[in-house]
């Protein structure tokens, strides 16, 4: 006589698997929910003002400066709600209005992210809500630090992952100290007092610019003292990383300049002058050439000199 199917061993089979799916259930959800937590990758082909545009968490984005009105309404349909710059210039705050989106600045400089920086980054994700983009001039160098410091403080990301993003941004390794402050980053107590977010931050972008260059100067100067071979003493000075600062440094000096300091050409051909020294000194070092390095020393010197003399002594 057939067995009825409720009593084989088929029947029962099929029963312990269906028991067996629906105490897997809540693991596969779980697991779906974790996924889901991962940001999806934004298509930059649909924001093209938006460069080096990069999604780091569900909120926190990262890339170029907005430079144009277009670029903002990018933004807005991309959902930003609030845009940090931690560029040295002023922000189009105005610009951002337009469209519907707060402006917070909190300048940073290529040689690190300082203590005062990394409260505000903090105050940042812990105050605001909404989706943040986070931009520098090019959106390679100083946004990525600061955005990943962001996802470190969200809670989003370890300090492994926050390297990663420095290193998918293409930040150069000559900027140590911005891999620096990343790596060793620690968020501040929650119960810590923070710094206040400002629209325009109270800094002088051209004084704290020649700053830079200055301290890269004289760093130079104790490089090529010891003919440009590490220093024992100084073993956190790097005659090409310093270069580089220096020049930076120029660059957003000259950025800095008003309409009418711009059409000095007097001012204009030092500053020219300097910023080309500044690149073929980064040249010889990079060949080890002490020589020449000695001779792109020699002309910057001379530059910054004519210009403080007719500007700044």
């Amino acid at each position: 006589m057939a067995v009825p199917l409720r009593h084989s061993p088929v029947w029962l089979l099929a029963l312990n698997l269906l028991f067996a799916s629906f105490l897997f259930l809540p693991f596969c959800s779980s697991l779906a929910v974790e996924r889901s937590s991962t940001p999806q990758a934004v298509n930059a082909t649909r924001f093209p003002h938006l460069h080096n545009l990069q999604r780091l968490s569900e909120r926190i984005y990262v890339g170029a400066e907005p430079h144009e009105d277009v670029a903002f309404a990018e933004l807005a349909e991309l959902g930003v709600l609030t845009v940090v710059s931690v560029d040295g210039a002023k922000p189009q705050a105005a610009a951002a209005r337009h469209h519907g989106l707060r402006y917070v600045h909190i300048p940073i400089g290529y040689d690190g992210v300082s203590e005062e920086a990394g409260k505000s980054l903090a105050q940042l994700v812990r105050s605001v809500e909404g989706p943040i983009y986070i931009h520098c001039h090019h959106g390679k160098h100083r946004g990525p630090a600061a955005a990943a410091v962001a996802c470190i403080a969200e809670g989003t990301v370890d300090h492994k992952e926050a390297i990663e993003i420095l290193k998918r941004s293409g930040t150069s390794s000559d900027y140590a100290g911005l891999w620096r402050d990343v790596e060793a980053y620690q968020p501040p107590a929650e119960d810590a007092t923070l710094p206040a977010l400002v629209e325009v931050a109270e800094v002088d972008s051209l004084t704290a610019a020649m700053a830079q260059v200055d301290r890269a100067s004289d760093h130079l100067k104790l490089c090529q003292a010891a003919d440009w071979q590490p220093m024992a003493e100084h073993p956190d000075i790097s005659a090409r990383q310093e270069a580089l600062l220096l020049r930076e440094g120029l660059f957003e000096a000259a950025r800095q300049l008003t309409a009418e300091q711009r059409s000095d050409t007097r001012l204009a051909s030092w500053f020219g002058s300097a910023l080309r020294s500044a690149k073929e000194l980064e040249h010889a070092l990079e060949a080890k050439n002490s020589d020449l390095a000695a001779q792109k020393m020699e002309l910057l010197h001379k530059s910054c000199q004519q210009c403080h003399s007719a500007y700044r002594d």
